[in-house]
C-alpha cells in the first residue's frame, strides 16, 4: 500500500495545487469587491476552479494505485494476493493463469478509472468536457 500512495501523492498534489491557482484574478478581485472573505473566495471560486484539475490527478492515480500495489505484492504480498500469483505463475511457467491475473489486474484499474470519471461528471457537471455536442 505504500507504494500506490508514493505514486499517487505527487500527481494529485501538484494537480492540485495548479487547479487552486488557476482560478481567474478577475473572478477573485470581482469576489472582493463583493466584500467577501477569503474563505468565501474559496469557496466559491478557487475550488470549483480546481475540481477539473483534481479529477485529472485522481484518473491518473487510480491506474498508478493500481499498478502500485501489485507490484508491491510482487516482493511481500499474502500469499493469495495477485501480485504474488502472477509473479509465481510465471515463474512456473503457467503463463495461462499469470495472464488471467493480469487481466483481472487490467480490468480492476479499468473500473477505478470509471468510477473516478462517472464521480467527475456527477460533480462537475458545469466543466467543458471537450467534446462536440
Amino acid at each position: 500500500m505504500a507504494i500506490a500512495g508514493v505514486l499517487c501523492f505527487l500527481p494529485v498534489m501538484v494537480n492540485t495545487l495548479r487547479g487552486l491557482q488557476s482560478a481567474s484574478p478577475r473572478q477573485i478581485e470581482l469576489m472582493r469587491s463583493y466584500a467577501c472573505g477569503e474563505l468565501e473566495i474559496w469557496r466559491r471560486v478557487r475550488v470549483p476552479a480546481a475540481l477539473p484539475f483534481v479529477f485529472t490527478a485522481l484518473k491518473v492515480a487510480s491506474v498508478l494505485a493500481m499498478i502500485g500495489a501489485i507490484v508491491g505484492e510482487y516482493f511481500g504480498g499474502s500469499f493469495n494476493s495477485l501480485g504474488v500469483l502472477i509473479n509465481s505463475d510465471a515463474n512456473i511457467f503457467n503463463f495461462d493463469r499469470a495472464w488471467a491475473g493480469i487481466l483481472v489486474a487490467s480490468l480492476l484499474g479499468l473500473s477505478l478509472y470509471a468510477a473516478v470519471v462517472t464521480t467527475e461528471r456527477v460533480v462537475v457537471r458545469w466543466a467543458p468536457n471537450g467534446r462536440n455536442s
